[in-house]
C-alpha cells in the first residue's frame, strides 16, 4: 500500500479520525457546542420582529445575553400571573447533555422542544417569545395580548424600585426594558405611518405636517372640482353655501383640554437609512404645537423610538419613566439597595444611642 494509505491509517490517538461513526461537535465559528446549545443558536434565530409586532426590547450585560435570556423568560412568567392571572406550565425538557447520541437527532428534537415553549395548552400561542438579535447586549421579547409592553413594564419597575433586600432581586444580567406598542417598517414613511397610529391616543396630530398634507389635499380636491366645472360649462349650478358657523376646514376641532409637554427619544441600532434629525423634525412636526410644547427636562410624555435593522417600534410613555431610571432594572435595584443600607444604618444608630442614653442614667 502506498504512503498515503499509510497516512490516513495512522490518524492521532483521541483524534477525531480514531472516532469512526461519531461526528464532529461543533458550532458558532469553529466553537464546541453541545446537541443542547447548537438547538438553542438554531430556535434562537428563527424569530425576528416584524412589522406589526408588539413587545419589549431588553439590554442586557456584555455576552451575556444567553444569562439574561433566561432570566427575563423567568421573570416575566412570574409577572404574567402577577399582572394577568396567566399561569405558564413549567419546561419538563431533559438537559442531559452528556448523554451520547446522535448529533442531528438530538439537535432536531431539543429545537422542536424549544419551538414548542411558544405554545401552551391545546396549542395555543404563549404571550412571550424571546428573540436573540444577533448583537451584543439586545434582546427582543415579542408580547401577545393581554400583555401591554408600558403597563407590563412599569409594574416591574415599581416593584424593583421597592426591593431594599439584594437577596430578593430577580435580576443580574437584564439591564433596561423599554416598550414598544407596535413595529413599523424602518423607512422614512413607515417611522410617519407608525407615528400617526401610536400617537394619536396622547396628542393632537393636526401640527405643521398635518396641516400641509391636507392643505394639499384640498387643494388637490379644488382643482378637480375646477376642472369639472370648466368641462360642464357655464350653466353648472354652483353648490349652496354652507349653513353659518359650519366647519368647512376639515380640521379637528379645537381642543380645550390641557395639552401635554413631550420629549422625543430616539434610539438607532444597526441602521443608517433613517437619520435621527428626521426622525425628531418629522415627528415634531405631526403634534400640534399649540396644545403641545416641547420640554426636554421634565416632559409629561415621553416618545420613545427604537429602529434596530428594517423594523421601527414606537410607545408613549409618562414622567415617571425618567423616576423609574428609563425602566433600568439594574439602577432600581441598585439604588433601592442603597436606600435600604442608608435606613438601615440610621435605625442602628438610633438604637445605640438610645442604649447609650439609657445607660448613662
Amino acid at each position: 500500500m502506498g504512503e498515503g494509505g499509510n497516512k490516513r491509517k495512522d490518524a492521532p490517538a483521541g483524534g477525531d479520525g480514531g472516532a469512526q461513526g461519531k461526528k464532529k461537535k461543533t458550532g458558532n465559528s469553529g466553537k464546541w457546542m453541545t446537541p443542547h446549545q447548537q438547538a438553542k443558536m438554531t430556535a434562537s434565530n428563527d424569530g425576528m420582529p416584524q412589522p406589526g409586532d408588539v413587545g419589549i426590547w431588553i439590554t442586557c450585560a456584555r455576552r451575556q445575553e444567553r444569562r439574561a435570556a433566561k432570566e427575563v423568560a423567568q421573570l416575566f412568567d412570574e409577572y404574567a400571573d402577577k399582572v394577568y392571572g396567566i399561569k405558564v406550565k413549567d419546561d419538563v425538557n431533559s438537559d442531559d447533555e452528556d448523554a451520547e447520541v446522535d448529533i442531528e437527532a438530538a439537535i432536531q428534537k431539543e429545537v422542536e422542544g424549544i419551538k414548542s415553549k411558544d405554545k401552551g395548552q391545546d396549542g395555543e400561542q404563549r404571550v412571550f417569545t424571546v428573540m436573540k438579535m444577533g448583537v451584543d447586549c439586545l434582546l427582543f421579547v415579542k408580547t401577545k395580548a393581554p400583555v401591554e409592553p408600558v403597563e407590563f413594564v412599569r409594574r416591574i419597575c415599581e416593584d424593583a424600585k421597592q426591593c431594599t433586600d439584594p437577596r430578593q432581586g430577580k435580576t443580574r444580567y437584564v439591564n433596561r426594558f423599554t416598550p414598544a406598542t407596535v413595529m413599523g417598517k424602518a423607512t422614512e414613511q413607515g417611522v410617519l405611518e407608525l407615528a400617526r397610529t401610536v400617537l394619536a391616543p396622547h396628542f393632537d396630530l393636526t401640527g405643521k405636517k398635518e396641516k400641509k398634507k391636507k392643505e394639499e389635499e384640498e387643494k388637490k380636491k379644488h382643482d378637480g372640482e375646477d376642472a369639472e366645472t370648466k368641462v360642464e360649462g357655464v350653466g353648472a349650478t354652483a353648490p349652496p353655501p354652507p349653513p353659518s358657523g359650519e366647519d368647512t376646514t376639515g380640521q379637528q376641532p379645537q381642543q380645550t383640554e390641557k395639552g401635554f409637554t413631550f420629549a422625543i427619544r430616539p434610539t438607532i441600532r444597526n441602521h443608517s437609512a433613517v437619520k435621527r434629525d428626521f426622525i425628531i423634525n418629522e415627528i415634531a412636526a405631526l403634534i400640534n404645537d399649540d396644545r403641545h410644547k416641547v420640554n426636554l427636562t421634565k416632559p409629561d410624555k415621553v416618545i420613545l423610538i427604537d429602529i434596530y435593522q428594517t423594523v421601527c417600534s414606537m410607545t408613549v410613555v409618562d414622567s415617571d419613566w425618567e423616576e423609574l431610571k428609563r425602566y433600568n432594572i439594574t439602577e432600581l435595584y441598585n439604588e433601592a439597595v442603597k436606600r435600604g443600607g442608608a435606613a438601615m444604618a440610621e435605625a442602628e444608630a438610633e438604637e445605640k444611642a438610645k442604649k447609650a442614653e439609657e445607660g448613662g442614667k
